[in-house]
C-alpha cells in the first residue's frame, strides 16, 4: 500500500514545479469529457525498425543485413512477407487478437540524423526542430477538454517534452523516500494554508492519494521504485500507466518512455542487446494490457522512435542512425491484426541516400487519423492545432473500431 510519504514527494515534486512554471500546474483528475483513452511511448534512441518487424519477403533482405539477419527459423511470421523478431512474441498474440498495427517505412518530417532535434520534432509535431513551443500531446489534451482540469499524465521520471505547453498535465514516478506521519502531513497543510499555491497542489495530491492507493493496492511501491530506476523499468512504469488509465475518474491521456535503441555495437539477432530492450518493450505493453481491463477496448497505444537505424550493419556488429522505422500501434480500440504499409523495398536504388530505409509514411497522416476516429477532433483541429503546417498531409482513415 502506499503511503501518504511516498506518494506526496512524487507529488509534491509536482507541486514544486508548479510554483516555478505554468507548465507543471500539479495533478487533479475529474470527470472527463470522453471516456476513451490514449497514450503515447517513447521509444528513445532510434529504434531498428528492421530487427523488430522483419521484412523477411524482401529478397534483398538477407543480403543487405549480412550478420545481423534473423534466421528463418526463429521468426515469428504474422504475415507472408513481415515477421516480429522472437522477443516480441507477445505482439503475436495482440495481432491475432486484432489489437496490434505495425506500421514500417514511417517517419516524421525530419531527415537528419540527431538524436536531440529527431526527438524534438517527433514530440512538438513539427516539420523542424524548435518550431513550436508546446507539445503535441499537451496540445490533444486541450483540445479535447480545455476546462482546468488534467486529463494528461507522464508516467516517467520526468514530463517528456511531447506532454509540455500550457494545457494542465501531471507526472507521476514511484518513490523510495521514507515514510512519514499523518501528523506531519497536517502540520505542512497548516503552516502553507495561506499560500495559495502550494496549498493548492498539496490537497490536489491528498484529493488523489485514494486512487492511486486503490490502484497500486497489494504492490510495494519502494520496490517500484527501485525497478522503475532498472533497465526493466518499463514495465513497471507500463503497469502504473495502465492502473491509472483504468481509473474511471483517472487520466485519459498518457505518455511513457523506454530507452535503450540506440544500437551502434553488439547489437545482436534472436539474443542480446536488441533482443533484450524489445523483450521489454512487448512484456511492457502486455502488462498495460492486462491492468486495463474493461478501459483496454476504448485504448489506443502509439508507439513510435525517433528515427530508425541503417539498413547495413556498420563494423561493429550494429547499426546507425537512420530515416524511416516502424510504428506500432496497440490497443482495444484497433481494427488491427495486419500491417498497414507502403513498402519501398530493399535494393540500393530503393534506400534512402542509399543507407536508410526510404520513408513512405508520415506519422502525422496516421496520428491524425487515429485522433479524427478516437476522439471526433475536427480536421482543422488537427492541422492548426495538433499539427500545424501539415495541410498536405491527409489522415489515415480505418484503423479505429
Amino acid at each position: 500500500m502506499v503511503t501518504r510519504r511516498d506518494f506526496l514527494s512524487g507529488m509534491c515534486s509536482t507541486a514544486a514545479l508548479a510554483m516555478a512554471s505554468t507548465l507543471y500546474p500539479g495533478l487533479s483528475f475529474a470527470a472527463a469529457r470522453t471516456d476513451r483513452r490514449f497514450a503515447m511511448v517513447i521509444l528513445r534512441g532510434g529504434m531498428d525498425g528492421m530487427a523488430s518487424l522483419i521484412p523477411y519477403g524482401d529478397r534483398n533482405y538477407k543480403a543487405l543485413r549480412g550478420e545481423l539477419v534473423i534466421e528463418d527459423s526463429a521468426l515469428i511470421k504474422i504475415d507472408p512477407f513481415f515477421a516480429l523478431h522472437p522477443s516480441l512474441e507477445p505482439f503475436a498474440d495482440l495481432y491475432k487478437a486484432k489489437e496490434m498495427i505495425a506500421i514500417p517505412a514511417s517517419a516524421t518530417p525530419y531527415r537528419e540524423r540527431s538524436h536531440f532535434d529527431a526527438q524534438n520534432v517527433l514530440e512538438l509535431g513539427s516539420t523542424k526542430p524548435n518550431a513550436l513551443r508546446d507539445g503535441w500531446v499537451n496540445r490533444l489534451v486541450g483540445a479535447i477538454d480545455q476546462r482546468d482540469e488534467s486529463l494528461g499524465l507522464a508516467v516517467g521520471q520526468g514530463i517528456p517534452l511531447a506532454l509540455r505547453g500550457n494545457t494542465k498535465v501531471g507526472s507521476w514516478a514511484p518513490s523510495a523516500l521514507p515514510d512519514i506521519s499523518d501528523d506531519y502531513i497536517s502540520l505542512i497543510q497548516k503552516v502553507y494554508k495561506h499560500d495559495q499555491i502550494f496549498a493548492s497542489a498539496f490537497n490536489e495530491a491528498l484529493n488523489i492519494q485514494d486512487m492511486t492507493t486503490d490502484s497500486m493496492h497489494g504492490s510495494n511501491e519502494k520496490q517500484m521504485a527501485r525497478q522503475s530506476r532498472s533497465p526493466r523499468g518499463f514495465t513497471t512504469m507500463a503497469q502504473m500507466a495502465g492502473k491509472m488509465l483504468e481509473q474511471p475518474n483517472g487520466p485519459r491521456i498518457a505518455t511513457l518512455e523506454l530507452g535503450g535503441w540506440d544500437t551502434h555495437a553488439n547489437q545482436g539477432t534472436e539474443g542480446g542487446n536488441m533482443a533484450n530492450t524489445l523483450d521489454i518493450f512487448a512484456r511492457g505493453i502486455e502488462t498495460m494490457k492486462k491492468e486495463m481491463k474493461h478501459s483496454w477496448q476504448k485504448t489506443i497505444i502509439v508507439a513510435i522512435s525517433e528515427f530508425g537505424r541503417t539498413a547495413r550493419p556498420n563494423g561493429n556488429r550494429g547499426t546507425d542512425h537512420g530515416t524511416a522505422g516502424t510504428m506500432f500501434l496497440f490497443g482495444g480500440a484497433l481494427k488491427g491484426g495486419r500491417i498497414y504499409h507502403n513498402w519501398p523495398g530493399l535494393a540500393s536504388r530503393d534506400l534512402y541516400e542509399n543507407r536508410d530505409i526510404r520513408p513512405t509514411i508520415d506519422v502525422r497522416g496516421v496520428t491524425k487519423g487515429i485522433l479524427m476516429d478516437h476522439f471526433g477532433l475536427s480536421d482543422t483541429i488537427l492541422r492548426t492545432s495538433i499539427y500545424p503546417d501539415s495541410a498536405n498531409i491527409k489522415p489515415v482513415h480505418g484503423l479505429i473500431i
